[in-house]
């Protein structure tokens, strides 16, 4: 199945589907020879895709294979967050890396330019999703996710109740998305957490300690990075030992 998590500028929840054969998409783990032990330490590799318009603080002079300022904001910040230290010393935690980062200064065929105008259901929506991966795994061939910055203000339009999605991570491909609204440093590590608690390796994809029995994937405490909505977060979010142990069990280092 293919399960959208949508941020809203406010506490809201909704799950959009489709069927699939997911097994194509995500490495196999080699759990065979495994003794379940957790590791200390993993690397995620991060495949950075910028399309026209999307705001991330580029010099237009830049070279189109220059990491962007924001870009590189964000993921600075993905760094301090999902590592757990005592007494200056790393006990456990998650490094970023980006394999590839690729700016598109004209449209790609078959990708709507702007994420408000994404299809939001329907094979439309399927088709659209396979031409960005698709695109991702020509610009970056060794990732482990796709992370798209994107035209647009929301992600899809704005939802019955006046909300707007502001990111996007998807439950059965490697794929997030990030909107021009989606300015606060720490959502894509956020999204980044959502990535790695979906490719948990027992298939326990909830957050420790689960928003509510509709929404697992987020975390209960307005102050925790995992929360649905940025609006209550301090400067800095926190984060749990046990959420960092979770992400720890991703398939992805397993594999």
């Amino acid at each position: 199945m293919i399960h959208i998590k949508k941020h809203y500028n406010h506490d809201s929840y909704k799950d959009g589907s489709y069927s699939f054969d997911k097994s194509q998409f995500y490495m196999k783990s080699n759990l065979i020879n495994d003794n379940f032990k957790t590791v200390k330490t993993g690397t995620l590799n991060v495949c950075i895709i910028v399309l026209p318009g999307a705001k991330v603080d580029r010099n237009s002079k830049d070279n189109q294979s220059t990491v962007p300022n924001r870009v590189k904001r964000d993921i600075a910040a993905a760094n301090r967050i999902w590592k757990q230290y005592e007494k200056n010393q790393l006990i456990q935690g998650v490094t970023f890396t980006i394999t590839r980062s690729f700016v598109f200064l004209e449209n790609i065929s078959g990708i709507v330019s702007n994420a408000e105008n994404f299809p939001v259901g329907g094979a439309s929506h399927l088709t659209m999703v396979q031409a960005m991966l698709k695109t991702g795994r020509k610009v970056c061939q060794n990732a482990d996710v796709y992370v798209f910055y994107m035209n647009g203000n929301r992600f899809g339009p704005i939802n019955f109740d006046y909300s707007s999605t502001l990111a996007v991570t998807y439950n059965s491909f490697p794929l997030i998305i990030m909107t021009n609204a989606s300015t606060d440093e720490y959502l894509l590590a956020h999204e980044l957490g959502h990535f790695m608690f979906i490719t948990n390796r027992f298939n326990e994809t909830d957050d420790p300690e689960p928003f509510h029995e509709l929404d697992g994937n987020h975390n209960r405490m307005p102050s925790n990075l995992m929360f649905p909505t940025p609006e209550f977060w301090p400067i800095v979010p926190e984060i749990t030992s046990e959420q960092i142990h979770k992400a720890l069990n991703s398939r992805v280092f397993y594999s």
